[in-house]
């Protein structure tokens, strides 16, 4: 049988989809409550309750999220922000001269959301938490870019890239690119992405990319990625347009300046399996945890591939660690159902997968019916 893959997807009731209404908040507590194991239903959740100011609840529903799977960027990326809305620091007094007085704001959760937003960060790169902050729009071209953001947040892609692209052009000027706003860079290759156009979206972060590098001193109006992170993204985007070659390329390159960087290593994992290449994705899952022992994630993520890989030996104890530690997250018992199913352990097998169906997410509905399958097979 084949082992499912498990993802996490946006969560709309069925009635409300078909309507094109958005959900509620009521409607989402419902959904939170009858799908108490599903990190999405809870961050779904979360969104609404920060856009209607319950910053409580959205910090509640969020640690909920993160408690099941420490590996929801979208998460982690919100909990940040509300933490700095409900806990925005006290102002304190710094120092003082003939002419003026100067204050500090002291963030007491300042470690954490830094942790929270670089955690996001190399988990997904690309992650987004709603629309993208107008404040560092260059006064000169506020007026079109935020035009341009307008029609970004109402997904009115052609529009957006149409008015980010009239900042691009108009401030290129022969033999010199350097004069072009970081933030329409960034703005457009955004854009370009949600329309699947990798190409452009590579060209203008290389182009910020430059920018960057020959900008070191940050003293350029907006630029909000230090080189390696401009490298780290372009390295991911490239991964998602499935150029695996080129993409590995830049994780290694970017793996010897920086061994501390295990997200490289997790996603040339994913490449690996993507291709059917076992034994390299299993080693990059290795040294993923030789960089971060202490990550949860990169515990369960070999566990996964050597399950997916046929390496059942080595995954069950790996699987049994995880899941002493998240007991609701349901992919775990998914995967020690079928290892154990592989190593020849019927009831082992039968217990996990009865917990997996115990636990898992009403939308998990292949994976379900797999389970299901995989429990009829071993018999009573």
């Amino acid at each position: 049988m084949r082992v499912y893959a498990l993802a996490m997807l946006l969560i709309v009731p069925p009635c409300l989809a078909a309507q094109g209404k958005p959900p509620s908040i009521a409607d989402l507590e419902s959904l939170a409550r009858a799908d108490s194991n599903d990190p999405a239903a809870h961050y779904n959740l979360a969104t609404a309750l920060n856009k209607a100011k319950r910053y409580r609840d959205a910090e509640q529903s969020l640690r909920t999220a993160v408690m099941i799977d420490p590996q929801h960027a979208p998460a982690l990326m919100l909990l940040a922000k509300v933490n700095e809305t409900l806990h925005p620091g006290s102002i304190a007094f710094v120092s003082f001269d003939r002419r003026r007085i100067m204050f500090m704001r002291r963030d007491p959760n300042a470690n954490e959301n830094t942790f929270l937003r670089r955690r996001a960060f190399l988990i997904d790169p690309l992650v987004e938490i709603g629309s993208p902050n107008r404040d560092w729009l260059p006064s000169a071209w506020r007026g079109t870019l935020g035009l341009g953001l307008h029609h970004y947040d109402r997904q009115q892609w052609k529009e957006a890239i149409a008015a980010f692209q009239t900042v691009i052009d108009k401030t290129t000027r022969p033999n010199d690119s350097t004069k072009v706003p970081p933030a329409a860079l960034w703005l457009r290759a955004r854009t370009a992405l949600k329309i699947g156009d990798y190409d452009g979206a590579i060209r203008h972060l290389q182009w910020l990319l430059m920018l960057r590098m020959q900008d070191s001193t940050a003293e350029r109006v907006w630029n909000p990625f230090a080189g390696e992170e401009l490298r780290y993204i372009l390295a991911y985007v490239h991964q998602q347009a499935g150029r695996w070659d080129e993409a590995i390329q830049r994780y290694q390159a970017l793996i010897e300046e920086n061994l501390a960087l295990d997200a490289a290593h997790t996603h040339m994992a994913e490449i690996y399996e993507a291709q059917d290449r076992w034994p390299e994705a299993v080693e990059e899952r290795l040294r993923a945890i030789h960089v971060n022992p202490d990550g949860a994630s990169v515990v369960f993520n070999l566990g996964s591939t050597l399950t997916s890989a046929g390496r059942y030996a080595e995954a069950e104890p790996v699987l049994e660690r995880y899941a002493a530690g998240y007991p609701r997250e349901a992919r775990t018992f998914y995967f020690l159902g079928v290892t154990r199913m592989g190593l020849g352990k019927p009831a082992p097998a039968r217990e996990a997968l009865t917990q997996f169906l115990s636990l898992a997410p009403s939308r998990y509905e292949g994976q379900i019916a797999d389970a299901k399958q995989r429990l009829a097979a071993l018999g009573p």
